[in-house]
Parts: C-alpha cells; sequence; structure tokens
C-alpha cells in the first residue's frame, strides 16, 4: 500500500463556547487581527453577520509553524480544524488556540475540558487488487454481471467490486461520526488501483486500519 496524499483531517471538539467564555470577558471581535496575525488566515470574519456561531464562524487558509490550516469554525457547541497533513495536526491547531487565547485574551480553558472528540480521516491510495479480494463470491456475481448486461446494452462494460462501508445504524444517533468506507478514486481507470478512504479514526490509524486490510486480504503463500 502506498499512501498519496492526504484530503482531509477534521478534528470535531464538542464544547461549549459560553464554557470557554463563562463571564464574556474574552470579545471575539477583538481577538480576530491577533488570531490572523498568529496563524496567517486569508479569510476571517470581518462583519458582524460572520460572527453567527450557528453557521460556524470561519477562517481559511492559515498556516501554523509548518502545517497548512484549510479551515478552523467555531460553533456554539463545536470546535473544528481542518489541516491536509494530519488529524493529529488538526487537533495540535485547536488545543494551541484555546491555550494561548486563554493566556492572552482571558477564555477559560484548561486541559481534559473536552470531553468528546471526532475526526474525520480522508486518505487516497495505492493498493493492489483490494476490494477485488474481499470475498471470491463478489469477482464471481462481478462475471455473471459481466456476462449479462452486453446482451440488454448493447456493449461490454467491466463490473468489479467497487466499495466497502462498515457505519453505525444512522437510525440510532442523529449526526454521528463519518462511516469507514473504501471506493475507487473518482475518474481514475480501475486499472490504477488507486482508492479514496475515510474513516472516523486519527490518521494514524486509519493509515494502520487500511494496512491490516490489505495484510489480511494478502496472507503469505
Amino acid at each position: 500500500m502506498e499512501i498519496t496524499a492526504i484530503a482531509l483531517a477534521r478534528f470535531v471538539a464538542f464544547v461549549e463556547t459560553l464554557d470557554l467564555n463563562p463571564q464574556g470577558i474574552a470579545y471575539f471581535p477583538n481577538m480576530i487581527p491577533a488570531l490572523v496575525e498568529r496563524y496567517g488566515f486569508l479569510k476571517f470574519p470581518q462583519k458582524l453577520e460572520d460572527f453567527d456561531e450557528s453557521k460556524g464562524v470561519t477562517f481559511e487558509g492559515g498556516r501554523f509553524e509548518n502545517i497548512t490550516v484549510r479551515q478552523i469554525q467555531v460553533f456554539s457547541h463545536v470546535l473544528v480544524a481542518e489541516t491536509a497533513s494530519s488529524t493529529s495536526d488538526s487537533e495540535r491547531i485547536i488545543e494551541d488556540a484555546l491555550t494561548w487565547a486563554s493566556a492572552t485574551f482571558g477564555l477559560h480553558y484548561r486541559p481534559g475540558m473536552i470531553k468528546r472528540k471526532a475526526y474525520v480521516s480522508q486518505v487516497i491510495f495505492h493498493s493492489d487488487h483490494l476490494l477485488d479480494k474481499l470475498h471470491p463470491v463478489l469477482l464471481k456475481i462481478s462475471a455473471l454481471i459481466n456476462s449479462r448486461v452486453p446482451k440488454y446494452f448493447g456493449r461490454e462494460l467491466e463490473y468489479r467490486p467497487a466499495g466497502l462501508t462498515i457505519s453505525y445504524d444512522p437510525g440510532s444517533i442523529k449526526n454521528g461520526t463519518s462511516a469507514f468506507s473504501i471506493e475507487p478514486r473518482a475518474e481514475i481507470p480501475y486499472s490504477e488501483h488507486k482508492y479514496f478512504s475515510t474513516a472516523p479514526l486519527p490518521t494514524e490509524e486509519h493509515i494502520e486500519l487500511l494496512a491490516l486490510l490489505e495484510k489480511e486480504l494478502n496472507p503469505p503463500q
């Protein structure tokens, strides 16, 4: 397996902004210039309507040390950070911003305050015939479809296993985490064995999971 790109590394911290600023000491608009200077955001709140936490107060196009910050959003009950490197980097951005803002502007943040977290990791990778090896019956079904479709469609099409999804019951909870999925990379021929995968895990654990799947599907001969 070869990881070719990190498509998305999102960290979600479940914490109320009221808990971070219980007495209103920190005035958000006053923090903007310092946030822009610290992280170099190219897009940031500038008008009154930009500070609506129900829609998300959004910062985009920033930089922290060697990390590209795609986006940070502040909602009334969650903080969201997205980078182009890893979810651990995204989490570090949130930790740094809260620690810094507490020392500089009087936010009421302390380590361990964030009790619930969520991750969305999306990676692009190469792996030889990964989905074809999930189960032999899938190839049998593919062959059967390939033999019958031309009779109806008038030309041959190559059907192959094209996805794997593992998810929770969406009826059991509202707004849960993402599913684990693998699918061929969009607009890339199957013959290139290039895949796109999403997982509700930190980036490092996501990659470990893909490596485990590949190993289990390719046992030593």
